[in-house]
Parts: C-alpha cells; sequence; structure tokens
C-alpha cells in the first residue's frame, strides 16, 4: 500500500461514510470551477451555469444591483451582469454564494467551538490575499488561485460536519495540549485536515490546483515534486494563510502562534508583493463581502487587538529572546567555566569579579521569553539579601532612557539617576539604587541577559576601560550560559520518551531518587500514582498499533494539562503512566488522580465514535510517603497493588494504597 492509499484509508476512518457518500459539492459550484480551468469558457457558459441555479439567480441579481455597484439601470439578466461586471466578478459572487450556503451556513450543526462565521471569513482573507499575491508575481490565472485559497482548509468543515469525532469535539479536547494543531489532529482523527481535505477535493473532481494546495499547503513544498510554477500556487496559498493568522483571522476562533513551511518565502519574495498596499486593499475588498453577506466582520481595532495577542502567542511558543540583531562579539577566556551547571560557575564568576575589581554588588537578570522580562537569577550578595521582599524584574517592554541604547548597540553603559532622565530612575529603583552599570551578557551577538555593577552607599562607578573588561567576562558567561542551556535541552531530549514527549522510566528514576531524598531529609508531602490504560491491547488488536499509539498520547496529553509545573510525569512502560507529586497530601493526591480518571473518561467518551465499542479510560493507584517506604520501589509497589485493586473492581476508578487494609472502602471501589 502506497502512501497515498494509507492517505484515502485514513480519510475514511475519520469520516461517519465512506467520501464518495458525502453530500457532493454543490453542482453548480463543481461546474463553475471547472470552467475557471477551461479555455473555451465564455458569457453564455458561465451564465448557463448560474442560471440552472433559481435561487443563485436571484441571489446574484440582488448583489450586482446593491448600492456598492451603483449601476444606473437594473439588471434584469445573469449573461447582462456577467457583461458588466466581467467573468471573473461574477463567478467570484457565485462561487461565495454556493460554498458559503453549502458547506457553511448550512453544513450541519457542530458544538459551537468550531464557529463557521469565523471559518468563512478567514476563508475569504486567505483568497484575496492569495489572488493579490498572484497578480503581483505575474501568475497567468490569478482567479484559479483565488478559488484554491477559497477553499484550502475544508478538511476542518468536513470534519466538523462529517467526521466520527466532530471538529468542534477537537477543538475542547486538544485546547490545552500545547502541540502543533495538525499533530493533535492526527492524533484524535487519525489524519490532518489538509489531507481529508485534499482526498475529498479529489473525489469532488475539482480542479488539480484546488486539490494540490489542499494537500500541500502546509507541507514543505521542495519535497513534492512540483513543477515552478505549482510550487508557486501552493507558496502563494501558504503566505496568505501565515499573514491571515498574523492577522488574528484564523480558521478558528483561538490563539495560535501560525508557522510558515519551509521554502516559501524563496518561491514568494516578498519584495514584490508591497505588503502595506496588499493589506490595505485585502481589508477594503473583505469589508465590501461583508456588506453582501450582511455579516460583520472584525473593526480595524479588533483586527490590532488580534495582531497584538498573536504576537504574544508567538513571544510565548517560540522562546524569541533576541530583542535586535548584532554583531558577533569577540569572546575572550578570561572565566574559566569547568561545570555546566549555572548553579555552580554563574557564582563562582560573579566572585572572581568581586575579587579583581572590587565590585560591591553584582547583580545577573537573564531573559525570560514568556514573560518577556528580564529576571534576576544571581547576585553577589546573594538575591535573599538584596531584595528579600520580591522579585527583582525589568519588563522590556517597558524600558526606555539608556537601557534601551545599551541593548542595541550592545555595549555597556552607565545609568544616572539625573533629573532630565526620569527613564534611568525608573530602572534604578527597581535595583534600589541611584546610579549603575549595565553589561550585556552575550552569546554569539545573542542577548541573554544583563550584568548589573553597584553599590548604593558609595559614589562614582567604573570607568568604560574597566566596563570593556568586565564585557569580556560577561561574552564567556554568556558563552557558559549557552551551553549550560544546550546541554539540559540534550539530556531532556535523552530523557523524553518519543512517542508521549513524557518524561522516560531513565529520568523517572533520577527524579524519584532525588525527591525521596529530600522528601525524608525534610519531612514533605511526596507521592505518586501508577495510571494504566484500561484494556489497552483491545485498541491494538481492533484498531491496529497507530491508533494504540494515538491513545497513548491522548492519555499523556490529558496528564500534562491537569499538571502542576513543579509536579512530574513519566511513561513507566507500556501503557502504563506515573506521575509523582511534591507538596501534596494524600487527599489531594486522590483529587489529582481522580480528575486525571475523569479528563481521560471524558476524552473517551468523544473518542467513541472513532473507536466504537472501546471507550477509553484509566484505573489509577495512590500512595503517600510514610516512615514505612524504605525506598522509591516500595513506594511504587504499593501503588501499584492499588492499581490492581482499581482493576478488580472494575477499572475506571482510584484506589490508594492506604485503602487496601480496610475492606469497607477498598469494596466501595471508585473515590
Amino acid at each position: 500500500m502506497d502512501d497515498q492509499d494509507r492517505v484515502a484509508r485514513a480519510v475514511r476512518a475519520a469520516l461517519r461514510h465512506e467520501v464518495g457518500e458525502l453530500p457532493p459539492a454543490p453542482a453548480a459550484a463543481v461546474k463553475l470551477l471547472r470552467l475557471t480551468n477551461d479555455e473555451r469558457s465564455d458569457v453564455a457558459a458561465i451564465s448557463h451555469v448560474i442560471e440552472t441555479e433559481p435561487a443563485l439567480t436571484a441571489k446574484v441579481l440582488r448583489i450586482v444591483n446593491s448600492a456598492y455597484y451603483g449601476f444606473p439601470r437594473h439588471i434584469r439578466s445573469i449573461s447582462r451582469a456577467v457583461t458588466l461586471l466581467g467573468l471573473s466578478a461574477v463567478r467570484q459572487v457565485a462561487l461565495h454564494l454556493l460554498f458559503y450556503e453549502g458547506l457553511v451556513q448550512h453544513g450541519g450543526k457542530g458544538k459551537g467551538e468550531f464557529d463557521r462565521l469565523f471559518f468563512w471569513q478567514h476563508s475569504l482573507l486567505v483568497a484575496i490575499l492569495s489572488r493579490a499575491i498572484a497578480e503581483r508575481l505575474d501568475h497567468p490565472d490569478p482567479d484559479a488561485v483565488y478559488t484554491a485559497g477559497l477553499l484550502h482548509d475544508l478538511g476542518k468543515v468536513i470534519l466538523e460536519s462529517h467526521g466520527r469525532i466532530c471538529y468542534s469535539d477537537f477543538l475542547v479536547a486538544s485546547a490545552k495540549s500545547g502541540n502543533p494543531t495538525r499533530d493533535d489532529e492526527k492524533t484524535f482523527f487519525g489524519v490532518s485536515h489538509d489531507a481529508v481535505g485534499a482526498v475529498v477535493c479529489e473525489r469532488w473532481e475539482l480542479p488539480e490546483t484546488v486539490c494540490r494546495v489542499q494537500a500541500l499547503h502546509h507541507s514543505v513544498i521542495s519535497e513534492a515534486g512540483l513543477t515552478t510554477q505549482q510550487a508557486q500556487e501552493v507558496a502563494m496559498v501558504s503566505l496568505a494563510d501565515f499573514i491571515a493568522w498574523t492577522q488574528g483571522i484564523g480558521s478558528v476562533n483561538a490563539l495560535a502562534s501560525p508557522v510558515l513551511p519551509a521554502g516559501v518565502l524563496d518561491l514568494v519574495p516578498l519584495e514584490r508583493l508591497d505588503l502595506p498596499r496588499l493589506l490595505e486593499d485585502a481589508d477594503a475588498e473583505i469589508t465590501e463581502i461583508g456588506v453582501f453577506y450582511g455579516l460583520a466582520f472584525p473593526s480595524a481595532m479588533q483586527l490590532r487587538a488580534n495582531m497584538v495577542l498573536t504576537a504574544i502567542g508567538l513571544m510565548r511558543s517560540d522562546a524569541r529572546d533576541q530583542i535586535l540583531t548584532a554583531s558577533q562579539s569577540s569572546a575572550s577566556l578570561t572565566v574559566p567555566h569547568q561545570s555546566l551547571d549555572p548553579e555552580d560557575f554563574v557564582p563562582r564568576t560573579l566572585e572572581a569579579l568581586q575579587q579583581e575589581y572590587g565590585f560591591a554588588r553584582l547583580l545577573l537578570m537573564q531573559i525570560e521569553p514568556k514573560r518577556r522580562s528580564f529576571l534576576a537569577t544571581h547576585g553577589l550578595p546573594p538575591l535573599a539579601k538584596l531584595r528579600p521582599e520580591r522579585k527583582l524584574e525589568l519588563t522590556i517592554d517597558t524600558l526606555a532612557g539608556d537601557l534601551v541604547q545599551c541593548l542595541r548597540d550592545r555595549r555597556p553603559v552607565l545609568l544616572r539617576n539625573a533629573a532630565e532622565n526620569p527613564e534611568n530612575r525608573r530602572v534604578l529603583a527597581v535595583l534600589g539604587t541611584t546610579e549603575a552599570a549595565a553589561v550585556p551578557v552575550l552569546s554569539n551577538g545573542r542577548l541573554l541577559g544583563l550584568l548589573w555593577i553597584f553599590d548604593p552607599g558609595a559614589a562614582g562607578l567604573p570607568s568604560l576601560i574597566v566596563l570593556s573588561e568586565v564585557a569580556r567576562v560577561a561574552a564567556e558567561l554568556g558563552i557558559a550560559l549557552e551551553r549550560s542551556r544546550t546541554f539540559a535541552a540534550e539530556r531532556a531530549k535523552a530523557e523524553t520518551d518519543p512517542l508521549t514527549r513524557l518524561a522516560n522510566r531513565g529520568a523517572l528514576d533520577r527524579f524519584l531518587t532525588q525527591s525521596f531524598q529530600r522528601t525524608v531529609s525534610a519531612g514533605r508531602w511526596f507521592s505518586v500514582g501508577m495510571i494504566d490504560i484500561d484494556h489497552f491491547k483491545r485498541f491494538n488488536d481492533t484498531f491496529g498499533h497507530q491508533s494504540g499509539d494515538d491513545v497513548l498520547r491522548i492519555v499523556a496529553d490529558g496528564m500534562r494539562g491537569l499538571t502542576r509545573p513543579r509536579d512530574f510525569l513519566a511513561r513507566y512502560g507500556g501503557e502504563e503512566f506515573l506521575f509523582v507529586l511534591l507538596d501534596t497530601d494524600a487527599r489531594g493526591t486522590v483529587s489529582y488522580a481522580e480528575r486525571i480518571r475523569g479528563e481521560i473518561e471524558r476524552r473517551g467518551r468523544i473518542l467513541l465514535d472513532r473507536f466504537p465499542g472501546h471507550p477509553l479510560t484509566v484505573s489509577v493507584g495512590v500512595s503517600v510517603y510514610d516512615v514505612g517506604y524504605a525506598d522509591p520501589a516500595a513506594m511504587i509497589a504499593a501503588a501499584d497493588k492499588a492499581l490492581y485493586q482499581a482493576k478488580g473492581q472494575g477499572r475506571n476508578r482510584v484506589v490508594a494504597a492506604w485503602q487496601l487494609d480496610d475492606a469497607s472502602e477498598s469494596a466501595g471501589g471508585q473515590v
């Protein structure tokens, strides 16, 4: 079985009916699309197609006689409308009406999360942008690219109306997964929306351009074996889709960080597009279309708000901690860093600087991308003495004055509390001093943080000559920080289960040993829970191992969405998972386990149409540390015994190890 057959089979499995049994595309719409590719099509052919649909004829005539066009005489025939407006304009209006009414307005009811109006607005904007890009690049048929853009996300509305799991339920279940949307789609449906759209469009015999864009607008175009023109058509729609998402107008009403497929900008040179004019024209056209449909599209102010939210999403997801680009700094290895642990080499570097130059106070602030701020991480004296009452933090978006110059130029700067410079006063107030020196901490030109030097009780700051020497040390410190982050990332990768993206057994053993030792010495709460997917083998045997893998990912994502940062999740082996909770008592542990059980049961109900007769549930056994446990293995054994009891009582329940001695409670089963 080749890849195309596998995709078609996955699409059939994701839908409630065979692809051939789906309600066909509106007949008139298909005819119009075919005429788009027919060089012999003329006014008579277009007019005939529209006139075969009386309701469509009436609506097209109503639109062309609207105040927008302002014709002095009433137009009574489609052929006259085509003559006056042109083939392109009338065909576009007809396609809007056919697909809007057939697939969006009357395409079946979802459960509310998939907003069909929002979807249609996105589709229109992508179509408008696609055609505008095609015109600027002298494409021979911008209308064909417009149509491909209009239908590019057709797979989502097909899944909403005809999926075994509707798209609304998918959006609810995956809202907190943190995964790329297409990855979550493959997990829940077994196939992504672009593959669904491509298979359905081929079945409906839509033009090749439409089918090709459906299949490839999220893919690496260079790997598809296309001609230059075909590749450019896909790239145009991909870029239009990306632009629409950056405007906050996506195909679903949710904050997301758009991704531009590799190679798009090689095929669509931005310098030829005149982006300001492109967006201005697109905004005007979509407003006009809103008038046609009587729809209220977002105002300019709302679009600006959407852009801000999208930018925030990008910063949170992409860890973009570069403020400005700069040339590579020349690092001098003045301070050796033998360790990859910043808790070791940062304090030693600060101590070396203090001994060498006699600085009274030193403070390292590192960029926190998610908070968009510089956050103090190390100090000399220690942070608890520098500012014990609260965190030392500078929000990047509010910085001004001389510090901005420091960040722009990647050079040390002296900040003084002068009356004519109130911006400096605000920064210095956070540090609790009246003057300070700021030295950027760089790695290969990339800004990682700031090194502050100050002494609230003394007059005068280091000379610029001294600061230039400190800058070389700061550059070496930046390289060490970058290496430590790389090492931590590689270690995390090595300790991550590739299927579920949870910690693997090695990471779990290390965390358990460390946490158990701290618990014994400090007397803190410490608990573990063993989770097992009920009847997992049946999923593999009935639906195949790929579906079994999807089930494992669904359970892992459900657990991850309920876990605090300080807690720990791992895949223990096979279909078993284990969680470790710190500072959580017995009651809180059972409550957390019950939330996991309930969340997986809820997802299982959503997935029943995909896995008929096989409800997805889990059983959980938990244990909490007491002096009777000699090591973590003993706690896991107790949780495993409780898990065995949960399965024996009927599955889909939580049992605690301390309940096993109480026959009346254990007989009751579910907590």
